[in-house]
C-alpha cells in the first residue's frame, strides 16, 4: 500500500481525488492500493522534564539543567533515542490510525506542509511506527488542482528533504532545552512564585521582549529638545507656495537643529516681505518599480500598518484563504519572488483574479496584454531568490468567490491580488523638480512631481504615496512639498516673501512598536548588533532576523498571554514585570536577551538544513552551554526577585531590611541628579547588593553609583574588574594570543575583543557561542 501522509484533514481531502482515494474511513481515505491519512499538526511532543528526572516536578534548581540521559553520561554525540516523544492526549485516536497504516505501508509519500516543521511532523510519526520502507516527498506550495497535479507528477526523492527534518529537530530541541531549563532556573532563582510568577524564557521570545523593553526605556528616558524653524510662503510666477527653510550650518547643532530662537528671529527679519530669487531649478525623470510580492511577514506588516490587524489574525486569514477558499497559495513563506516558470501561468492567474475580484477586472486585462508580450520581464520572476516556498499569490481556482469570504478575508485577498496585478502594469514614472530660492541671505527649498505614467499605482488611488505598495512607509509620512503643483520656473525668477514666522518645534521620542513594526525589527535585527562580523553574518543569512515568518505571530501572542505585553491601540507596551525581567537578564545573563545568540542558533539550523553541520554537534554544544549558564544562575539565586504581574521586584537585602521601604527598579528617574559621564538623569534601581543609582542611558552608558538613604554617592576607588564574563571568568583564566588555535574546541581561532563595560582587552574563540573559551591576552591588544 502506498500511503500519503498529510499534515491536516483539508490537505488529505484535496489530494485524495487525484490519487484515486475516494472511500472514506476512520481517519483515512482509501482507493486501489493507495491511502491518504492526516495528522492534526503535531500528534506527538517532547516529553516534559520530569520524564528524565521525576524529582523535577518541584522545579528543583539543583537538578538543572535537565537533558536527555545520554548527556548526563557525557555520551556525545547524542543519539536520537535519548529524546522521548509522548503522544498528545487530544489526538491519540488519530495517532493510532496513522501508526497502524504505517505498519502496513510499502511506500510513504510525505505530503505535509512544505517546510521543516512539516518534515518533522511526518518523519517523527514514521520513526515511532518503525517504518523503514520507501519514502518520497510531495512538495506543494498551493492547494489548487493545477498545483496538486503538477506536484504529483514530480515527487522528490527522500534524501532531498531529509536535512529539513534534522534542522526541524534541532529547532524543536533547542526550544525545549533553552525554554524548559532557563524558565525553571530563572523562576526558582529570581521569581516570587504564585500565579503569574513564572519567568518564561525562550530562545526567540526573550530577545524580542528585550527589543520592546529597550524601546520603552528609550521613550521614558527621552529628553525633548526645543528647536525653531521658519514657516514661509513665497509668490513665484503668480503662485503662492510654501517653502522649507534650510538654515545656515553656523546656527545649527550637530543634529542639524536651530536651538537658539534668536537665530531664527534674525533670519525671519532678513526674509519677511523681502524679494528673493530662484537660484536653481533641477528636473529629473524618476521611477518606482512595482513592489515585490507578499511573504507572510510583509503581509502581516502591511495589514498592521493599514488596518491595525494583529499578526496572528492575518496568519489565520491567510491560512483560511489557502486551505478553505483555495484562493491563495501557501501562506507560511518568507519569500517574495516566483520561479521564472510561473510567468507562463500569469495570464491564467490574471483571468481568475478578474473573475473573482471584479473591481480589478479592467486592470487585469491590461496586465494580461503585458504578461503575454514577448520579452516581458519583472524582477519578481527569479529562480535564484526562491527559498522553500514562493511568494503568496492568487491561485487559478475558478471557484473562488468573494461572497463566501468574511470582510477581513476579502480584504487580505484583495491585497494579495493587487500586489500580483501590479507586477504587469509597469513602473510608476514621474518628473521630480527641486527648486532652490535665496531671500535676504537665507536659503529655501521646495519640490514637486508631475506624473508621466501612473503604472502600478493606479491600483492604489486612495493613498497619496501608495504606501500599500511601499512597505515601511505610511501615507502620513509623505513630504508635503512633493504633492505641490509647481509652476514653470527658471533661474532668476522673482520669489517674493508673503509671510514668514518663527515656529517652535520639539524633538519626539522614538515610537512604540506595533505588531507590524516589531516584525520588521525582528527581520532586520542586524540593526541592533554592534559587532561588525556578527552584523555581516546576519545580513548574509538566507533569511535574516530572528524567528521566521511562520512563527512571528505566535511569539507576539505568547508575550501577551504571559503578561509581558499590553496593547494600547496599535502600540505594544511592556508590563512592569517584563521591564524588571529584562533588567535582571542584562545583569546576570545578558546573552539570553541578546539577538546575536538567537540568530546564531538559527544560522546553525540553516547549516544543518544544508548538510554543513551535524545535528549531534549542535545539541552537544548546546548542552555544554546550558550547564555553564545554569551554574551561574544557581550561584546568584535569591540575589534579586522579579514580581508577578504587578512587576514589583526587590533585592534580597531590601526584603530582609526592617523598617525600610524597598526601592523599586521602575521608580521615576531623578532629573536633578545627572549622570557624571553622559549627563542623562540617574535612576534609583535595585540589584544583588540592594539599592543603587544607574544611568537612564543604559545600555549605552553603564555608570552606577551607590545609594545612601535615597541619594547617590560617589563610589570608593575600586581595582579594575574584567567586565561581564561571569561563567567563563570562573572557569578559565589562562593567557593566550590572538591568532592561536582555540585550546578548547581545537577548531576555532582566537581573536582579540574588548569588554564593552570597561574596554578591557581579552581573546575569545571565533566560534562563539558554540565554543565559549576566553582568556586574557599575553600582550596588550589593539582591538578596533
Amino acid at each position: 500500500m502506498k500511503l500519503y501522509l498529510c499534515e491536516k484533514p483539508s490537505q488529505a481531502k484535496d489530494i485524495a481525488p487525484h490519487i484515486g482515494a475516494r472511500i472514506r474511513g476512520d481517519g483515512v481515505m482509501t482507493g486501489d492500493g493507495v491511502a491518504v491519512t492526516w495528522a492534526i499538526g503535531h500528534l506527538v511532543e517532547l516529553a516534559k522534564p520530569e520524564h528524565y528526572n521525576a524529582a523535577l516536578t518541584s522545579w528543583d534548581i539543583n537538578l538543572l539543567p535537565v537533558v536527555p540521559e545520554a548527556w548526563h553520561l557525557e555520551l556525545l554525540p547524542v543519539v536520537p533515542e535519548a529524546w522521548h516523544l509522548e503522544v498528545k492526549a487530544a489526538t491519540k485516536t488519530q495517532y493510532k490510525v496513522i501508526v497502524a497504516l504505517l505498519k502496513n505501508a510499502t511506500e510513504v509519500v510525505i505530503a505535509t506542509d512544505a517546510d521543516r516543521e512539516g518534515e518533522v511532523i511526518a518523519r517523527e510519526l514514521m520513526q515511532l511506527a518503525g517504518y523503514r520502507g520507501k519514502v518520497s516527498r510531495l512538495w506543494l506550495s498551493a492547494m489548487d488542482e493545477a498545483s496538486i497535479k503538477k506536484a504529483l507528477g514530480r515527487l522528490l526523492p527522500d534524501a532531498k528533504t531529509l536535512p529539513l527534518y534534522f534542522s526541524g529537530l534541532g529547532r524543536a530541541r533547542a526550544d525545549w532545552l533553552a525554554g524548559m531549563n532557563m524558565t525553571m532556573a530563572l523562576t526558582k532563582a529570581f521569581g516570587q512564585g504564585g500565579k503569574g510568577g513564572v519567568l518564561h524564557c525562550g530562545r526567540v521570545q526573550t530577545p524580542v521582549l528585550a527589543l520592546i523593553v529597550r524601546r520603552e526605556r528609550a521613550i521614558r528616558n527621552f529628553v525633548t529638545v526645543t528647536h525653531y524653524g521658519l514657516k514661509a510662503r513665497f509668490l513665484m510666477q503668480g503662485v503662492d507656495l510654501p517653502l522649507t527653510w534650510e538654515p545656515d550650518a553656523a546656527i545649527v547643532d550637530q543634529a542639524g537643529l536651530v536651538i537658539q530662537r534668536e537665530s531664527a528671529e534674525k533670519a525671519r527679519t532678513r526674509v519677511e516681505k523681502k524679494r528673493g530669487s530662484v537660484t536653481e531649478v533641477e528636473t529629473t525623470p524618476e521611477q518606482e518599480l512595482a513592489p515585490l510580492l507578499y511573504s507572510l511577514g510583509e503581509l502581516q506588516k502591511e495589514a498592521s500598518r493599514r488596518f491595525g490587524m494583529k499578526a496572528q489574525a492575518v496568519l489565520t486569514i491567510a491560512q483560511s484563504l489557502y486551505e478553505t477558499h483555495k484562493a491563495t497559495t501557501y501562506p507560511r513563506t518568507d519569500c517574495q519572488y516566483l520561479p521564472s516558470s510561473m510567468l507562463a501561468e500569469a495570464g491564467l492567474v490574471l483571468n481568475q483574479v478578474a473573475t473573482s475580484n471584479p473591481g480589478l477586472s479592467a486592470h487585469c486585462q491590461t496586465a494580461i496584454i503585458a504578461a503575454n508580450t514577448q520579452g516581458f520581464k519583472n524582477r519578481v520572476f527569479n529562480d535564484k531568490q526562491i527559498t522553500a516556498h514562493h511568494a503568496i499569490i492568487p491561485t487559478m481556482n475558478p471557484n473562488v468567490k468573494l461572497s463566501a469570504m468574511s470582510a477581513d478575508e476579502a480584504r487580505i485577498y484583495d491585497m494579495v491580488c493587487r500586489r500580483y496585478v501590479a507586477l504587469f502594469l509597469g513602473a510608476h514614472r514621474f518628473d521630480k523638480t527641486v527648486v532652490h530660492v535665496e531671500c535676504g541671505g537665507e536659503k529655501f527649498r521646495t519640490s514637486g512631481k508631475a506624473v508621466t505614467s501612473p503604472g502600478w499605482k493606479v491600483l492604489y488611488p486612495a493613498s497619496k504615496d501608495s504606501s500599500a505598495g511601499k512597505p515601511g512607509k505610511s501615507s502620513d509620512e509623505d513630504h508635503e512639498s512633493e504633492s505641490i503643483n509647481l509652476p514653470v520656473l527658471s533661474v532668476g525668477n522673482d520669489a517674493i516673501n508673503l509671510s514668514c514666522e518663527v515656529v517652535t518645534k520639539a524633538t519626539k521620542p522614538p515610537k512604540r512598536y506595533t505588531e507590524g513594526t516589531l516584525i520588521e525589527a525582528m527581520e532586520s535585527i542586524d540593526k541592533e548588533i554592534d559587532d561588525p562580523r556578527m552584523k555581516q553574518i546576519m545580513k548574509n543569512k538566507e533569511k535574516a532576523g530572528i524567528g521566521t515568518d511562520a512563527t512571528h505571530s505566535s511569539i507576539i501572542e505568547n508575550l501577551f498571554k504571559r503578561d509581558y505585553l499590553q496593547a494600547q491601540g496599535k502600540e505594544l507596551v511592556p508590563s512592569g514585570r517584563a521591564i524588571e525581567f529584562i533588567e535582571l537578564l542584562e545583569k546576570i545573563a545578558p546573552e539570553l536577551a541578546d539577538p546575536v545568540l538567537t540568530a546564531q542558533w538559527e544560522e546553525q539550523l540553516t547549516q544543518i538544513e544544508h548538510g554543513e553541520l551535524r545535528l549531534e554537534q549542535f545539541e552537544g554544544n548546546l548542552a555544554k552551554w546550558l550547564k555553564q549558564l545554569t551554574s551561574s544562575i544557581r550561584d546568584q539565586k535569591g540575589s534579586f526577585t522579579v514580581g508577578g504581574s504587578a512587576g514589583q521586584g526587590r533585592s534580597a537585602s531590601q526584603v530582609k531590611a526592617s523598617g525600610k521601604a524597598a526601592a523599586k527598579p521602575n521608580d521615576a528617574a531623578n532629573n536633578d541628579r545627572p549622570c557624571p559621564k553622559c549627563s542623562k538623569p540617574l535612576k534609583l534601581r535595585t540589584g544583588a547588593r540592594g539599592a543603587f543609582w544607574g544611568c537612564t542611558g543604559y545600555p549605552e552608558c553603564k555608570h552606577t553609583q551607590p545609594d545612601n538613604e535615597g541619594k547617590p554617592v560617589q563610589k570608593s576607588p575600586e581595582p579594575e574588574k574584567p567586565g561581564h564574563a561571569s561563567v567563563q571568568e570562573k572557569v578559565v583564566k589562562p593567557k593566550a594570543k590572538a591568532g592561536q588555535k582555540c585550546p578548547n574546541c581545537e577548531k576555532g581561532e582566537l581573536i582579540g575583543r574588548v569588554f564593552k563595560e570597561n574596554n578591557k582587552a581579552y581573546v575569545g574563540c571565533n566560534q562563539f557561542p558554540v565554543c565559549r573559551f576566553f582568556a586574557w591576552p599575553e600582550t596588550s591588544l589593539s582591538v578596533k
